[in-house]
């Protein structure tokens, strides 16, 4: 059957008819999958956006945080420290020389002019995870042939603030004893300190507690031997147990009233139970002792007191400390000994002593105009008068008074040249040798601390 033009064109017409809509619709679902995508980029791209803000933001808390994380260097006029910039760590190198010379006008006894490097130090203290101290310290000079301690460990010892003010300290250190002993020998006024520092423990192995508050110090502890003891070579180690407390009823830069007491009990170790006390006449270069219990055995144990009284006032300062010394023995009878030093300082430059309230103590002096720096330093003129007791009924270890007049300019405070004239004015030991021996020292210094 053969198909007409009408047809054709009629059957045209009814696909396009058809057509239309489907293509209208196909155009609709294009738009509609264009508005989709179009959407889902502009989140894709919010998300970015934000993930960019996120990893800037974390770069520049890092960047604060590596910033905390610097150290940084500052010094106090006499040492340098480094530190992390947050605070929980900190790195201060120390030492310091101190070089010696002695004349002596020698009366009975040759004490023998000389020359000597008294310490030579070396240190490193700081503080970790802020709440951590330590410090270690070594001496690298022999001030005595006689004196095998001289040489060694000083301060090691590990230090934890956590709990502060209160303190919790393991290691060898000083024991709290003596105003003359816990003051730095950087510090002293005198060359030396006085008689009746053969009283004072000084450093040993052991561990102790401290605190202080606006106007008070109290310190304790538990300590052995000394690092250089050799506990093999005996029986148990002996012990001691110290205790300070001071008060200061007033202190300000210029003025200030101290206070203060201290206890000791040692136990010697229990194979010699030997003890012995002796002193150079407060210079160091000679190895004499011109008073000298010699070795006292069988000794059950030993109980000392310390008494304390300072003051400055301007210029003007005044020290004093007396100790007594209890020997109990076990098949003797017991010793009494005593000992106490009265010394007096005068700043002619205008300078105070500074006091350290929470140790309780005098600290190094800081000049008022700095020699180098347009100043001429601190002058200080000083005068000590000491007395040692080693007599007690049948033991006669001796009795000996020091008058010890003191220059000393402070350059820097941390350079220090001094002078002292020291007169044994009397010396009481019957039956020996030294009896009646009033020699005279003259003794220089040159310092630095850092």
């Amino acid at each position: 059957m053969k198909t007409t033009i009408p047809a054709l064109l009629l059957l045209g017409g009814l696909a396009v008819l058809w057509a239309a809509p489907v293509a209208t619709q196909a155009a609709a679902d294009v738009n509609t999958s264009l508005e989709q995508r179009v959407e889902q980029l502009d989140q894709e791209l919010r998300v970015l956006r934000r993930q960019l803000e996120i990893d800037r933001e974390e770069r520049e808390k890092q960047a604060a945080a590596d910033l905390q994380k610097g150290v940084k260097v500052t010094h106090n006029g006499r040492s340098v420290k480094l530190a992390s910039n947050d605070g929980s760590f900190e790195f201060r190198p120390g030492g310091r020389v101190q070089v010696d010379y002695a004349h002596y006008d020698a009366d009975k006894h040759k004490l023998g002019d000389g020359t000597a490097i008294r310490r030579a130090r070396l240190s490193a203290e700081g503080k970790v995870f802020r709440v951590w101290d330590y410090k270690v310290e070594y001496e690298f000079s022999s001030s005595s042939a006689s004196d095998s301690a001289a040489r060694g460990i000083r301060d090691a010892y590990l230090r934890y603030t956590g709990f502060a003010p209160l303190t919790i300290t393991v290691g060898n250190f000083k024991e709290p004893f003596s105003f003359e002993q816990v003051s730095s020998d950087s510090a002293l006024t005198f060359l030396e300190r006085s008689l009746i520092d053969v009283f004072a423990p000084s450093r040993h192995i052991g561990a102790a507690v401290q605190t202080s508050g606006a106007n008070w110090s109290l310190a304790g502890g538990l300590f052995g031997e000394r690092p250089e003891d050799d506990a093999a070579a005996e029986g148990d180690e002996g012990y001691d147990v110290t205790a300070r407390g001071t008060w200061a009823p007033f202190w300000d830069a210029r003025r200030v009233l101290h206070l203060g007491a201290a206890v000791r009990r040692l136990d010697p170790d229990d194979s010699t139970n030997e003890l012995r006390w002796r002193a150079r006449p407060e210079s160091n270069i000679t190895d004499v002792r011109l008073v000298d219990t010699g070795v006292l055995t069988g000794t059950d144990d030993v109980f000392s007191y310390g008494l304390e009284a300072a003051g400055a006032l301007g210029p003007w300062s005044l020290q004093g400390e007396y100790i007594g010394t209890k020997v109990a023995r076990k098949s003797n009878s017991d010793v009494d000994l005593n000992g106490w030093y009265v010394l007096s300082s005068w700043f002619i430059t205008g300078e105070s002593r500074p006091y350290k309230v929470s140790e309780g103590v005098f600290d190094r002096v800081t000049p008022l105009g700095i020699v180098g720096q347009g100043g001429i330093g601190a002058w200080e003129l000083a005068l000590r008068l000491s007395n040692l007791d080693l007599n007690d009924g049948p033991l006669v270890g001796g009795e000996q008074r020091n008058l010890t007049v003191g220059l000393n300019w402070h350059l820097t405070p941390s350079v220090k040249l001094q002078a002292n004239y020291i007169k044994v004015l009397d010396l009481d030991r019957p039956g020996n040798a030294a009896d009646g021996d009033e020699p005279s020292a003259y003794t220089v210094r040159a310092q630095v601390d850092f």
